[in-house]
């Protein structure tokens, strides 16, 4: 049994679900559960209902993330409440990239994203109602986006665009080890993990190459003995609802459904921004103009990954089936793209307009 669980033994134990009514007062706040508010404590209580009452326990967890009898979604009320608190949004959850105190060439990248699908993820929940929750932020329990999901996504889609049709072997290589400076040491560099060992069998001849600019970059006998992180930050996502769906599995002879699953997903139309903040720490050292190159270039790079990966893979779990998809369209006053030292603060409404901006900058090059 997991800490958290044994902590808390005492307090399920005294709020555990044992009848229908139970489950009706814990959506109202009433009877012995009038001073249980959070949305979020009573879908981890109704975890506790006996078997006679999962069922309906499961039917409560849909009533308490969608609509209740006064017509509103408790949770969303909560996540919204959480949102609109200026010690909690303006500092953690919703504060702005601030490049002060970084190197001239560090750039921030804000775009602010509507779902146009719905977004699924897994949490590790060890307590809960249902089998697939939504993962939520550990401490305001809101529906998030790590920031490790998005780069594992984000450098998914860099291999897809940049070095999959790449058949040249120096082109790959260098391809590859730009990459390698942005994202950091490749997942199972010393292991020969799947994703290195796809990248070495992707272009012929190109492996060795590869680790030559490895070796000769960070002055190492192997290129297996260098280990390095990336100029890439990331940051998380925290998004504005939460809701169930159902995703019923058919029978390819029959045609007919099986058993219906749900899930918890953020729903089409939910609010969330993607956060990029880029530090050129291999760049340090060389002439301001040679920075600004490298800079603008990968962050032109970078914008083509993201408006493909938020318009077309998807950074979501099932998203080969279409889910995780953004819109191509948001408040301008909440995007962002600034390199530090050379080109000013701009916003912009759409991925073509950060493209308009990026290829005005180029062109000052």
């Amino acid at each position: 049994m997991k800490y958290e669980i044994k902590k808390d033994y005492d307090f399920y134990k005294r709020y555990r679900i044992n009848s229908d009514a139970d489950l009706e007062n814990l959506i109202e706040s009433s009877g012995k559960y009038e001073e249980i508010e959070d949305s979020y404590t009573k879908t981890l209580l109704l975890g506790t209902a006996l078997d006679k009452q999962k069922d309906k326990a499961k039917g409560s967890l849909k009533k308490i993330l969608r609509t209740s009898r006064n017509n509103k979604s408790q949770y969303n009320e909560y996540i919204k409440k959480v949102l609109k608190d200026e010690d909690i949004s303006l500092h953690i959850i919703n504060s702005p990239i601030n490049l002060n105190g970084l190197p001239s060439g560090s750039w921030a990248l804000e775009i602010p994203i509507t779902l146009k699908t719905p977004f699924f993820s897994r949490d590790d929940t060890p307590f809960y109602v249902n089998d697939n929750p939504v993962r939520k932020d550990k401490v305001f329990k809101t529906p998030i986006t790590s920031a490790m999901s998005w780069k594992g996504n984000l450098r998914w889609v860099m291999m897809k665009v940049f070095l999959e049709n790449e058949k040249d072997p120096d082109e790959f290589a260098k391809i590859r080890f730009q990459h390698s400076l942005l994202f950091g040491t490749e997942k199972g560099w010393n292991e020969k993990s799947s994703w290195t060992k796809y990248l070495d069998g992707l272009c012929s001849g190109a492996e060795q190459v590869y680790k030559e600019l490895v070796k000769d970059f960070f002055k190492v006998k192997k290129a297996e003995d260098a280990h390095f992180e990336g100029m890439l930050r990331f940051y998380p996502t925290f998004w504005d609802k939460i809701d169930m769906t159902v995703i019923n599995p058919h029978d390819r002879k029959s045609g007919a459904g099986k058993i219906p699953i749900n899930f918890e997903v953020v729903p089409k139309g939910a609010k969330g921004v993607f956060r990029l903040l880029y530090v050129p720490i291999y760049w340090l050292g060389l002439e301001d103009e040679e920075i600004k190159k490298r800079a603008l270039k990968d962050l032109s790079d970078i914008v083509q990954a993201v408006e493909m990966m938020i318009l077309t893979y998807g950074f979501s779990a099932k998203k080969s089936l279409g889910y995780g998809i953004g819109e191509n369209i948001w408040e301008k006053n909440s995007s962002k793209v600034e390199i530090k030292g050379f080109f000013n603060e701009q916003k912009f409404v759409s991925f073509d307009e950060l493209n308009e901006i990026i290829s005005a900058w180029r062109e000052k090059i």
